[in-house]
Parts: C-alpha cells; structure tokens; sequence
C-alpha cells in the first residue's frame, strides 16, 4: 500500500523500461547489438530496418519513408535517452507518447489492429503520457538541476542540439553504409501460360516463368492477387511476405497466399544470380503482379 502511495518507485521502473526499450531498439538498427539473424537481434542494420520501416508506413509515398524512418530513430533515442536518466523528463515523454501514438496508427492501417495491440504500443503511449503527469521526478537530472539552480533552458538547447547531432550523424553513416541498391535489372522470362477449364478447376490459367535476380538486385514491394509457389533454382534469396522473414536457398520451395503483402524480395549476393521458378494460378487475362503504393 506504501508503494502505491509512494510514486518514487513506479515512476523509476517507469522511466527504466520505456527509456531502455527505446534505446535498444535504436542499437539494434544501427548494428549494435550484433548482425542480421543472430540470437536476440531484430534488425542488425539500417537496411533491414527500413525495409520493416516501409511495411509499416505502406500507405506513404516510398521516397519520404526513409526520412520519416531517421526521424523516428532519432525521436527514439532521443525521447529514450532523456526518459532514462531524467533529463527534461516532462518534454521527453510527451514526445514519447506522441511517437509511439503515431507508430501504433501506422501498424493498425498496414497491418490490422490487432498488431499495436498485441505488441503494447498503445500500451506504451498510455505509459509515455502517464510518466508526464508527476509534479517531480526523483533520482533524475531533472531534480539535481532544481537543486542547482543551473539554467535549464540553455542546457536544454545543449541537449536537444548535441543528441540530434549525434543520432543524425549515426542514422546517415547507417544508412549510407548498409543501403545496397541493385545492380542490375531483374528479368522475368515465361515457360508456358495454359488456360484451364476442367472439373474442379474452370477460368483459371496457370502461368510457369523464371526470375533472375542479378546480385545486388532487389524488387520493390508487391502482391500476387493469386495463388503463388515458388521454387529456387540457383543462389539465394532474402524474403519478407507478410510481415514474416525469410532465405531460401537453392532447391527451396514456398506457398504464398493471395494478395499477401511481399515486401522485400532480394539478392544479398554480390557475385552471384539467384534464379527463381514461380507458378501462378491465376485468373485469365488478369495480372500476377501488382506492386504496391506504398
């Protein structure tokens, strides 16, 4: 009853798990926490984070996504820096809630509601307001600097201006570094197109083609409004369909539902063609493909 009544405690562990959150998900895009594909990493650089980052904000212009995706990291560390030691604590969370409002918006238009739900970020921008409602913040710059008397709006500036500066710096080298963009056009050729019309199958053509992937190369995000299986003939491929990551590798074979979201299709290889067989069971004289506004 003590601690209910005493809000040190609650506001600190409050401070600790949204200012920590935050921070780790900015080290694990910048390739801090280890690479692609190892335990315990999500991203492990700024290339596959963007390519989330755009199956999230789908609904925008793709040229503006990557300018929102540095605005945001720098909004995270910055808003997870100050919240975690207690500088400008008010200001920070406020921002926080706000971030993490929009970001829940964004996951509920792509990808349903049920995502920000079921991963918190609601949660989160609850969280991020409530921790801006104290009179005070104990064990934090904030209350040192009361103490002090020092200037508040000038090291307010300092901050604001040198962490900008920083996670700015940091996002472009990331970016810079880790932004492969292809090196060479991806050709389609077709084996054969046949229109079916039997029991059980009627207005349906299959269609049989080969992709090659160049190295280097990726496609832009898209959809098969039908039923689509592939099966890899040579090299390998990075994929993301629905949210859900993949490599295929040669003599692999994948289902994909109709419609489905396929937002990355790459060839990590510099050296290498990846080639891929797809059937299509579509419907006649309709497209396989359709690439996505996004």
């Amino acid at each position: 009853m003590k601690m209910i009544q005493n809000t040190k405690l609650p506001q600190l562990y409050l401070r600790i798990a949204i200012g920590s959150a935050y921070l780790w998900e900015v080290a694990d895009r910048l390739g801090a926490l280890g690479l692609h594909g190892q335990p315990h990493v999500g991203w492990g650089d700024w290339s596959h984070f963007i390519e989330y980052a755009r199956q999230v904000m789908s609904f925008l212009p793709s040229g503006i996504i990557a300018v929102f995706a540095i605005i945001a990291t720098i909004g995270e560390g910055l808003f997870g820096a100050m919240i975690l030691t207690g500088l400008f604590t008010r200001a920070a969370a406020i921002g926080s809630g706000i971030l993490s409002f929009c970001f829940a918006l964004a996951m509920a238009i792509s990808f349903g509601i049920e995502s920000p739900l079921g991963y918190s970020v609601f949660t989160l921008s609850a969280a991020s307001f409530l921790l801006a409602t104290p009179p005070e913040y104990n064990w934090s710059i904030d209350a040192w600097l009361a103490r002090r008397a020092i200037n508040r709006r000038l090291a307010a500036r300092t901050a604001l201006l040198t962490s900008v500066i920083v996670l700015t710096g940091f996002a472009c080298r990331s970016y810079a570094q880790e932004h492969h963009p292809s090196t060479g056009k991806i050709s389609e050729s077709t084996l054969i197109k046949q229109f079916i019309s039997e029991h059980g199958i009627s207005n349906r053509e299959v269609q049989i083609e080969v992709v090659n992937f160049p190295p280097g190369s990726s496609s832009p995000a898209h959809r098969h409004p039908c039923p689509t299986f592939g099966y890899l003939l040579q090299g390998e491929l990075e994929s993301v369909f629905e949210g859900k990551h993949h490599i295929y590798k040669q003599g692999d074979c994948f289902y994909e539902t109709s419609n489905g979201l396929h937002a990355v299709t790459r060839n990590n290889s510099k050296a290498d063609t990846a080639k891929l067989l797809v059937f299509f069971i579509a419907e006649k004289n309709k497209p396989t493909s359709i690439r996505t506004k996004n």
